[in-house]
């Protein structure tokens, strides 16, 4: 089990030698016990969710988790839903039955002077949330990781970006293919606006993106 200054890595030897399953409940017992952000505290983490599907090779990635420490459940989360319900298949209404969903840092970042409040996660705190990251595209080798936001195009890509400049391109990398977004939070108007879209146009383009997700599994 990770202390407050063990790697990550530690792990991961050993859990590749499980099935997906080995390696998923190990990982979130190593991220359970992990304390290596003190900004984070009280350490609001990822909540495990039985309900994420493994079998359709697709992987979601968030920033963060909201403050009950869940994914894609906030204002760009919701947006993300909706495209995904316009879509009108019913095997697959939620993200849930789509997507197995991740985060960039396990963490709920909160807000220093009102723990109410979340903030966007640092790099070094992704940083050191990386190796969960990427444990996990190297055990369940998805045929495309959708990344959610700057934090988790950085992430999942292990470099800096401006998601801006690579929303909507996808990338080669190690583990599979990764498509970078811009999250389509209203917090990103502006960038939006600098792209030439709306609201309503990307929420088009996504439910458009989604209904060929899932066509290809078919």
């Amino acid at each position: 089990m990770l202390g407050t200054t063990s790697s990550p890595d530690s792990c991961a030897v050993d859990s590749l030698a499980h099935g997906v399953g080995g390696i998923l409940a190990d990982l979130r017992t190593n991220v359970s016990a992990c304390r290596l952000c003190p900004r984070m505290a009280p350490f609001k983490k990822v909540a495990p969710d039985d309900s994420q599907t493994l079998s359709t090779g697709y992987m979601l990635v968030a920033n963060a988790p909201d403050k009950r420490g869940r994914l894609f459940h906030g204002p760009a989360g919701q947006a993300l839903r909706a495209a995904l319900r316009a879509v009108e298949d019913p095997r697959y209404r939620e993200l849930e039955d789509l997507f197995f969903m991740t985060a960039a840092a396990r963490c709920s970042p909160r807000q220093k002077n009102d723990k109410r409040k979340l903030r966007p996660p640092t790099v070094a705190e992704c940083r050191n949330c990386r190796p969960y990251l990427h444990l996990e595209m190297r055990a369940l080798h998805p045929r495309l990781i959708l990344a959610v936001g700057a934090q988790a195009a950085g992430a999942t890509l292990d470099e800096p970006v401006r998601v801006e400049e690579v929303h909507g391109q996808r990338h080669r990398i190690r583990e599979g293919q990764v498509l970078t977004l811009l999250s389509p939070a209203p917090s990103n108007r502006a960038s939006m606006k600098r792209l030439g879209i709306t609201p309503e146009t990307y929420s088009r383009w996504l439910t458009g993106l989604f209904g060929t997700l899932i066509d290809e599994l078919r």
